[in-house]
């Protein structure tokens, strides 16, 4: 849980400005260097003072747990508790299916769709949930269960004593990473796998190890392992796992067996999209995006000062020192300047919401083709999209100056930008927009249903 300190930090942070972008292979270099030009400001728009109270179609209450994460599949909405483990909810009306109940606490950034926030959730694939719980802050174990989507029965489990978390789900198979809770302390000369799939640091105290394990979904047995130091992210696609750590990218087919190496490092995060993998190096100004082919050769590097990508249907977005939008091969498309992060690509990826103004104190909506839409920036100069349903929008906001008033405010935004209604909620865990609706969990136990 995110303490008001450390959210007024993350709400004060900003990026650095950067002169220029540069290209190694594949188009043009940035700025003076060939980028588009950035595109056209929208209107700004500030929430107006008395907006009606934003009131929910339903309320479901959880006594004794607080709705840590939301995971909306098909015509279910999975709620991660923080006492009571999953239970599946009917967004229509509220109502509850089964519910699991596990040992330990859900382990947070533990499901594929978890994004850069360390937030909490399940894995949904193959007719099963999977979720993670655990003892992770005494540094002792967890576990990855299987449920029966249909009625909640555990099918298997997997239990280390490392941090585990899944990563995807395909073909009948399930990419588990377990993590080390504990830095290693072996020159990384000597910290080597015999099966030539890992690779190690460069200093004399490793990164953490990570295990990459391949598991059964019907059964829960470990097909194969392969381990790796300083793992910073996974991807799973429909024919390659990628794994992005310190030295670089590595490729393993469904079997486990090495297909391809790319050097470039360190990686910090990576993306699997038919036959291309997204990759990116670096931070802040020293940050590169990589498209690299199945095989592991470089196609084409761009220097752009990001902080994380998205992507979406036949391009990719990448947010930090402005906003780009990169073809498959490469080519900048068209970017937006200043700050541009937790990038949150709408429904039908056709709108892409940004943190953005100078302070990262507002929210933008960017057509997925460059037009800018919109910006809210609501009176406290603190706010970031938060989540999108097809027409709408929610734009959270801190918003407190004592402990007697609701720490943030959510609102409702249409899509020309303006606030509609507004609600004051002291702790917001996961918000997400499904099928038209917002939905909601907060510290008190409650998952509200919003219409925009």
């Amino acid at each position: 849980m995110c303490s008001r300190r450390a959210a007024l930090a993350l709400g004060a942070s900003t990026l650095a400005a950067v002169a220029g972008c540069a290209s190694d292979l594949g188009g043009s270099d940035g700025a003076a260097d060939g980028l588009p030009a950035p595109v056209a400001d929208g209107p700004v728009r500030t929430p107006a003072d008395g907006l009606p109270r934003w009131t929910p179609e339903w309320t479901q209450t959880f006594e004794g747990a607080r709705v840590l994460g939301l995971d909306p599949v098909d015509d279910v909405l999975y709620a991660t508790l923080s006492a009571d483990g999953v239970t599946p909810v009917d967004p229509a009306d509220g109502s509850l299916g089964w519910r699991a109940e596990f040992d330990g606490e859900a382990v947070g950034a533990s499901h594929a769709a978890h994004g850069p926030e360390d937030i909490w959730g399940v894995t949904v694939g193959d007719g099963a949930v999977y979720a993670v719980a655990g003892n992770v802050e005494e540094r002792a174990w967890s576990a990855v269960r299987a449920l029966d989507r249909a009625d909640g029965d555990e099918r298997w489990s997997l239990r280390r004593e490392r941090r585990l978390a899944v990563r995807g789900v395909v073909d009948g198979l399930v990419v588990v990473t377990a993590t080390a809770f504990d830095e290693q302390t072996t020159p990384a000369s000597t910290n080597s796998p015999t099966d030539g799939t890992s690779w190690s640091g460069t200093g004399t105290a490793d990164p953490r190890s990570t295990r990459v394990l391949g598991v059964d979904a019907a059964t829960g047995a470990v097909r194969w392992t392969r381990e790796f130091d300083g793992v910073a992210d996974v991807a799973v696609g429909r024919q390659r796992v990628a794994v992005a750590g310190v030295a670089g990218l590595v490729l393993l087919d469904h079997d486990g067996g090495r297909h391809g190496a790319y050097g470039r490092g360190p990686g910090t995060q990576v993306a699997v999209a038919g036959s291309r993998t997204y990759y990116r190096t670096g931070e802040s100004e020293g940050a590169a995006l990589h498209g690299v082919t199945p095989a592991g050769a470089a196609d084409w590097r761009r220097s752009l000062p990001v902080g994380r990508f998205v992507v979406g249907e036949g391009r990719l977005f990448a947010g930090g020192d402005g906003v780009f939008a990169v073809d498959p091969d490469g080519t900048v498309e068209w970017r937006d300047d200043g700050h541009g992060s937790r990038l949150l690509l709408g429904p039908g990826g056709e709108t892409l919401y940004t943190r953005a103004g100078e302070a990262a104190d507002r929210a933008t909506a960017h057509g997925t083709d460059g037009r800018e839409r919109w910006t809210v920036a609501p009176p406290s100069r603190n706010a970031w999209p938060a989540a999108a349903t097809r027409d709408a929008a929610v734009v959270q906001a801190i918003t407190a100056d004592s402990a007697d008033e609701p720490f943030y405010t959510v609102y409702a935004v249409d899509g020309e930008g303006r606030a509609t209604a507004r609600r004051g909620v002291d702790t917001v865990f996961d918000v997400v927009g499904h099928e038209g609706r917002v939905y909601l969990g907060d510290g008190e136990g409650r998952l509200f249903a919003f219409a925009p």
